[in-house]
């Protein structure tokens, strides 16, 4: 008796934990990030091991070594009306960052390059044309490492926005 009441314990707990999760799969990077550029996503990892083996079960499916899809904020801060019009590529970069900027007035981009402790690393204004308006920020002379840039433009006759984008340098 004991043993079948244990064995109906034990199926019950490995039924409910099998349901438990309801979210979709996921998977725990050393680093990396996601970032839409039109109408895709597009995400990037650093540090997965290569693949060593796959488990499945009822509603999950883990990888090792493979981005699986997952819902998580990007790897910017933006004000939504910016996001519209601005783009920062390539990420992770190696020897320019590009800031592109689409406007219909005119106005300044102003950008600040920082390290994780704060450290300006490098700084830049430019003018913003009707258009498009790209901006090369140099990183090939930085080791790798995290860095942070904080993109602010101010239009003629609007309030300045602002966009934070955590940049990987390889």
């Amino acid at each position: 008796m004991k043993y079948s009441v244990l064995l109906i314990l034990l199926l019950l707990g490995a039924t409910v934990q099998t349901n438990a999760q309801s979210i979709g799969p996921s998977t725990l990077n050393a680093t990396g990030g996601t970032t839409i550029i039109g109408a895709n996503e597009f995400e990037w990892s650093v540090g997965e091991m290569t693949m060593v083996s796959t488990f499945t079960g009822t509603g999950i499916v883990v990888t090792q070594g493979v981005l699986q899809p997952h819902d998580a904020s990007p790897s910017s801060v933006i004000n939504n009306s910016l996001a519209e019009h601005l783009q920062v590529f390539p990420n992770p970069a190696t020897s320019v960052v590009n800031v592109q900027y689409a406007s219909a007035a005119q106005g300044k981009l102003s950008y600040q390059l920082m390290d994780l402790s704060g450290k300006v690393i490098a700084t830049g204004i430019t003018d913003v044309k009707q258009g498009t308006t790209t901006e090369q920020i140099s990183v090939s002379a930085l080791p790798s490492a995290t860095y942070l840039l904080e993109v602010i433009v101010n239009k003629t006759g609007t309030a300045a926005e602002s966009a934070s984008y955590k940049i990987q340098k390889f």
